[in-house]
């Protein structure tokens, strides 16, 4: 038997293509990452301290007493003092 070449036929029309719409594939990746967050703070120690001041008012007390003369000039001798039966020699000088 006699082997005959392929070939196609002179008037063969193309064959019909389809076409589909693109597929869309996704490939996802996961990435980790680090955000510090800083919130700082402060405290104050506030250390009170109070002077009281306490006043104190000494206080004495004297006494004095003091003793006043006065030599009054007393003149003759009242009348009254002769009807008495005193003389001037009785008085004290």
């Amino acid at each position: 038997m006699r082997r005959r070449p392929c070939m196609m036929p002179m008037n063969t029309m193309p064959a019909n293509t389809m076409v589909y719409p693109t597929k869309c594939n996704e490939v996802n990746t996961c990435s980790e990452s680090v955000v510090n967050h800083i919130h700082p703070s402060h405290t104050t120690c506030v250390n009170h301290h109070l002077v009281k001041n306490v006043h104190y008012y000494p206080h004495t007390t004297s006494n004095q007493y003091t003793v006043d003369q006065i030599n009054v000039n007393g003149g003759p001798v009242p009348p009254m003092f002769n009807q008495m039966g005193m003389n001037q020699g009785n008085f004290p000088r």
